[in-house]
């Protein structure tokens, strides 16, 4: 370790409340999606920085959508809800078609994965954040910790990626470690 290098310290977080909001996105999760028990969730989050020029000062904006990410293994099939930060408000589901996927990313030091679509759909693709929200967390969603479902999407996303290059598509590096 060098002089001015940090040594990263761990996320702190309070196990009970970590548990009772990932049993309440469960219920949301299940109350807005049909055979929503059936699929894994965590929570991700979604990034907006909007920068605005003034006369005397310049403002940068950052505004955060927080979503109930779900997925299911055996279909392939996956399902975004957003949420508001007290996890009370919930939108309708959006469903993410596998076949329109033509990369994903993973960028382990921001924890941020990208779903890039074709060019034909809408929107060209999901930037989501994937990470834990310890408890000293200023505004948003506190006390989430969430590696096992972190780990085991990633995983997930790695055999999507399998059949994306059997399609044809030349994918982005890859790396997890």
């Amino acid at each position: 370790m060098g002089f001015f290098s940090k040594k990263t310290k761990m996320v702190e977080y309070d196990k009970i409340e970590s548990e009772r909001q990932k049993k309440v996105m469960r219920e949301i999760f299940n109350e807005a999606v049909e055979e929503g028990a059936s699929y894994k969730i965590f929570l991700a989050a979604e990034l907006e920085t909007k920068f605005e020029q003034g006369f005397l000062i310049d403002s940068n904006t950052t505004t955060y959508y927080y979503y109930i990410f779900g997925y299911r293994e055996k279909d392939k099939k996956m399902i975004m809800i957003q949420v508001d930060a007290e996890l009370v408000n919930y939108s309708h589901p959006i469903f993410i078609e596998i076949d329109t996927l033509k990369d994903i990313t993973f960028e382990k030091k921001y924890d941020q994965v990208c779903l890039k679509y074709k060019k034909e759909i809408g929107s060209y693709g999901e930037v989501i954040k994937i990470h834990d929200y310890g408890k000293n967390t200023i505004c948003g969603i506190a006390n989430l910790y969430q590696e096992t479902e972190r780990n085991s999407f990633l995983d997930f996303l790695e055999t999507i990626r399998e059949e994306i290059e059997k399609k044809g598509y030349k994918l982005s590096k890859w790396k997890r470690n």
